[in-house]
């Protein structure tokens, strides 16, 4: 049998939008900052001493939020198909590493249109599915599906056309 060349049909980097960059952030929270303390101010010269607290624990609490927001932002998935496997590789914002290597003749994308949130697009293979597209929008998520079906049906037959072409090979 011919061997399967190592034609790459999707080599994708899947990863959370960022609105926002870290001087982008810092400015952001120095903007609310100000305009809590101006606030906190107006409030404390008017007597009302506890609404001046409320004002720094929402610069606070909107600070806490951007920050987890921001560490998502390192997270990313990584999706490569060829003929033989599709090797699927999820680095979360800490950086630890999952990795899974599916026979891409075998492997099966399911997407789940009525379902939202985090398990709508997965990979799947003999009874095990893999969560991918987990920060994408639904429109996003669906693209991402309909281009890993189209890669998986040409690496199936790309392996196939090999398949076919070593059988009715003479050797002599």
């Amino acid at each position: 049998m011919a061997a399967a060349s190592a034609h790459v049909y999707l080599d994708a980097v899947v990863e959370p939008p960022s609105s926002l960059s870290p001087r982008g952030f810092d400015r952001v929270m120095l903007v609310l900052g100000c305009a809590s303390f101006v606030m906190g101010c107006v409030f404390i010269l008017v007597h009302a001493y506890p609404v001046a607290g409320f004002m720094g624990l929402e610069v606070w609490l909107m600070w806490a939020l951007f920050r987890r927001s921001m560490r998502q932002r390192g997270a990313r998935t990584f999706v490569r198909v060829t003929a033989e496997t599709v090797d699927l590789r999820k680095v979360d914002a800490k950086g630890h590493e999952r990795r899974a290597r599916l026979p891409a003749p075998f492997a099966r994308v399911e997407f789940d249109r009525k379902m939202p949130g985090p398990g709508a697009l997965r990979l799947a293979h003999s009874g095990r599915r893999y969560a991918i597209g987990e920060h994408l929008t639904q429109r996003e998520r669906e693209s991402l599906a309909n281009r890993l079906d189209k890669a998986l049906a040409d690496a199936r037959r790309e392996r196939h056309t090999h398949s076919r072409s070593g059988e009715t090979r003479d050797v002599g």
